[in-house]
């Protein structure tokens, strides 16, 4: 059931969505300084960041406010057994309104609900110290916190009056040089920064998108994440980027390696990532990019299966058994006399709808699920208007035991997550104006189905 596995919260995840390092690449422009070096032995310190506000309401219809899906035998009229939801790990649930004077907690879908909160990045301050420590040896130091806006919740009551969520989000070093850049610390992680970094410059980086759900409170929204892009995460890790050449960059990192949950949490090896970029410059706002990215981790069992014939494990799962969690993605887009057109896309075993080692990422035989998506987005910028649209669908497959009819969870497996965007910006200086909206549609794989739109109208501004 959804409400028994790890969904994804704005600010555990989204989950922050739109995290890190490649945000902060596109509003360098910005840094304000603090500190003049030549008073402080050659030590520059900049700060720069950002504060928004949405109107964000949510309507259309949800899954049943109990979680669960169909009914298991729909030709027996007195039957009450129905599916358990697994998935997504971005809900849109909550504040159904009653078919009646009495609700009913099964049939009740119809969803409106209003929210006043951040966008896919909130309010961000961030700390930008640098020092040249010699002629080829350059240190940079970033400490970034985000916050929420909205209220958050408590015992499942949003109370009025709450404390925001503070998230110390960036906590990283790096020392360059000719010969590349050595980096350590907490920074985005490399699988699926790409098209995450596309989400944030073509579409989402002046509004909402997918609210992560009805009540998240935490520092950011989702935006596509989970509707066709991967949440690349914000992980502990060290990492080698090469020099720039003719455009083209590596980037691999080791990374604290994850668990999936209570029977998966072995983790005998660290995670690595890695990331082929390409940047080209043409001129003004004229620009090329293309990456393409991987992640792999090893991850081992705690307990034992015992072996049970004539079910989904006949043979049992050993107390030693290991899987190997991996994923491919890539992508690439493009501006052009003020259009922009791109694309991404991922796929690999163990991951998730929106982060890998999510909450559908292994089966109780063992087995880890396929999980792919891709994501398409155009933009359009005219004088200080904007204009964009996407599309992005991110898909699992079920696997022999999610098929098996001696399952005794009866589950019924997200299938599809998609969803159309658009978004409409007014640029003044510092300040933008923007309304965005987002159809989604959910599907799982014994037929059931959510349908809900957002549509979130606010401004924000940045230094």
């Amino acid at each position: 059931m959804i409400g028994s596995t790890r969904k994804l919260r704005a600010g555990a995840l989204c989950a922050g969505v739109a995290s890190g390092a490649f945000l902060w690449s596109a509003m360098a422009r910005a840094e304000i300084p603090l500190a003049d070096p030549a008073k402080t032995n050659g030590w520059e310190v900049t700060t720069n960041g950002r504060v928004d506000a949405y109107l964000s309401w949510v309507f259309g219809e949800s899954i049943t406010s109990e979680n669960l899906g169909n009914l298991i035998h729909p030709e027996t009229p007195m039957s009450t057994d129905r599916y358990n939801l697994l998935g997504p790990q971005i809900a849109i649930q909550g504040n159904s309104i009653p078919g009646g004077p009495v609700a009913d907690p099964i049939n009740d879908k119809k969803l409106s609900s209003p929210r006043i909160r951040g966008g896919f990045a909130s309010t961000i301050l961030a700390f930008n110290i640098y020092k040249q420590i010699s002629e080829d040896l350059k240190l940079t130091v970033k400490q970034a916190f985000w916050a929420g806006i909205q209220n958050g919740l408590k015992n499942n009551v949003r109370s009025y009056n709450d404390t925001a969520n503070v998230d110390w989000r960036e906590q990283w070093m790096e020392l360059s040089g000719s010969w590349g850049a050595l980096f350590g610390g907490r920074r985005v992680a490399l699988y699926n920064r790409g098209g995450m970094r596309m989400n944030w410059i073509l579409m989402h980086q002046h509004g909402v998108g997918h609210p992560c759900d009805v009540d998240s409170t935490g520092t950011a929204t989702c935006g596509h994440t989970g509707v066709g892009s991967m949440f690349p995460n914000r992980e502990a890790q060290i990492g080698y980027s090469t020099p720039e050449m003719a455009g083209l960059q590596l980037t691999i990192a080791m990374i604290d390696p994850a668990m999936i949950d209570s029977d998966w949490k072995r983790t005998p090896l660290p995670q690595f990532q890695s990331e082929l970029t390409f940047h080209k410059g043409m001129g003004g706002t004229d620009e090329i990019n293309a990456w393409g990215n991987g992640l792999t981790q090893v991850i081992g069992r705690t307990r034992e299966v015992q072996p049970s014939p004539g079910t989904a494990t006949p043979n049992g799962i050993p107390a030693d058994a290991t899987r190997n969690v991996f994923g491919v993605g890539g992508g690439g887009w493009g501006r052009f006399s003020g259009f922009a057109l791109g694309g991404t896309g991922w796929y690999g075993k163990g991951l998730g709808t929106a982060t890998p080692f999510g909450n559908t990422a292994i089966d109780d035989a063992g087995t880890l699920r396929t999980h792919f998506g891709y994501l398409a987005i155009a933009n359009l910028r005219v004088g200080d208007l904007e204009f964009a649209a996407s599309y992005g669908s991110t898909n699992c497959q079920e696997t022999a035991w999610d098929k098996d009819p001696a399952n005794p969870r009866n589950l019924s497996v997200i299938k599809e997550v998609r969803g159309i965007g658009g978004k409409i910006a007014y640029h003044v200086g510092p300040v933008t104006f923007s309304v965005d909206g987002m159809n989604l549609h959910h599907r799982w794989w014994r037929g059931e189905t959510q349908v809900a739109n957002v549509v979130s109208a606010g401004f924000l501004s940045e230094w």
